[in-house]
């Protein structure tokens, strides 16, 4: 491993593509799906540019938005993953 912020950014897809799989499987309509896309949306900006950005010493824009992008890949994956199951129709 290269750096500690490598493996941070890993941390940070994972965790945007597991909360958006996870919804996925457990809400059985599309729109459901998108106001909980939505919700983490909100939820990360909120953590990013308000909580870490007040309550951590080393945390500066740049690093709050490298962390956003990385929840926003992993949910952009997992929207993937949910388009690619429903048009196999392994999901509804």
């Amino acid at each position: 491993m290269k750096s500690p912020a490598w493996l941070a950014n890993a941390g940070h897809f994972l965790a945007g593509y597991g909360a958006m799989v996870t919804a996925g499987v457990v809400a059985h309509a599309w729109m459901i799906r998108v106001y909980v896309w939505l919700a983490l949306i909100v939820l990360v900006a909120v953590k990013e540019y308000v909580i870490d950005l007040r309550f951590e010493s080393d945390e500066d824009v740049e690093s709050s938005t490298v962390d956003a992008l990385g929840y926003s890949f992993g949910m952009g994956a997992g929207w993937a993953l949910l388009g690619l199951a429903a048009h196999f129709g392994w999901i509804t």
